[in-house]
């Protein structure tokens, strides 16, 4: 038996982090969707969001682990990205390199790292 594989981030604030990694990653619609409990299904994983308990402050995002996600257009991500919000609008995404390919890592809106990359370059 193949164990399934599913990455779980706690977050805060559950609706604004579901709206960004649906809107702005473009995860899609959840298949899981509660108030404690979100989780998008991925290629031979799933990417879950769980809501921290009010004593289980997140942790900084420094040192954390950095999600990296294939998109169709670094372009258009950074339309979507700036026209999120104020939270993320701010922020800049810093140029890096990922597997020998350009890739641009940003905060989400609680500061969680994440990069992307486009996927034709894969």
């Amino acid at each position: 038996m193949t164990p399934r594989t599913s990455f779980v981030l706690s977050v805060s604030d559950l609706a604004a982090e579901r709206a960004f990694y649906r809107d702005v990653i473009g995860l899609g619609d959840p298949v899981m969707n509660s108030n404690v409990w979100v989780e998008f299904k991925l290629d031979g994983a799933s990417f879950c969001l769980e809501q921290a308990a009010s004593s289980k402050a997140p942790l900084p995002p420094h040192g954390r682990t950095e999600f990296l996600f294939f998109i169709d257009s670094l372009e258009e991500f950074e339309k979507r990205y700036r026209s999120f919000g104020a939270a993320t609008a701010s922020a800049e995404g810093v140029p890096c390199e990922q597997m020998g390919v350009r890739a641009i890592q940003y905060p989400d809106p609680e500061g969680n790292l994440f990069r992307v990359t486009d996927r034709r370059h894969r």
